[in-house]
């Protein structure tokens, strides 16, 4: 989440935003036909990335939307609450969709899911300014601080399970 954090900055937070929906989208549709356990292993994992890149931008469009007060208060409570939420009812919906047709139902619910959300997106979040020269911003980029974060998280995560 740090590296797609300054990646929401240096190419605006809605292009990141639906880019990462839509990837969450494909990914579920792919692995809704997945022939084997290793590649839906890999592919389950890609969704996890998708879910990292949609979280920064989601979160910077909320707080560059709203001013502070009571409103933005409401807005990032309505989005934290979003996570239990969409978990209980994703989860309802997969069990549903699961008994009737197979456990690949579940995958395909989710990628028109996030496909329908896409498109709502891409007429409701606004379009924000990018935060400094685009060009410049990728030069200066730390590309090796944050393949060595994911790594040592990645690492440390592994050490403690």
């Amino acid at each position: 989440m740090l590296f797609f954090g300054k990646t929401a900055d240096i190419f605006g937070k809605k292009l990141q935003l639906l880019l990462g929906m839509l990837w969450l989208s494909a990914c579920s549709l792919i692995t809704a036909f997945i022939p084997s356990a290793l590649l839906m292993n890999i592919f389950c994992g890609l969704l996890g990335l998708g879910t990292a890149a949609i979280a920064p931008p989601a979160l910077g469009v909320l707080f560059a939307t709203y001013p502070e007060g009571k409103r933005r208060n409401a807005a990032t409570g309505a989005l934290g609450c979003g996570n239990p939420v969409g978990f209980v009812l994703g989860s309802l919906s997969a069990g549903v969709a699961t008994h009737l047709s197979g456990w690949r139902a579940s995958f395909i619910v989710i990628a028109v899911f996030f496909f329908l959300l896409t498109i709502l997106a891409f007429w409701t979040v606004p379009q924000l300014p990018r935060n400094g020269d685009m060009k410049l911003a990728i030069k200066q980029f730390d590309y090796l601080g944050s393949i060595l974060i994911a790594i040592g998280m990645g690492l440390f995560t592994a050490a403690l399970t």
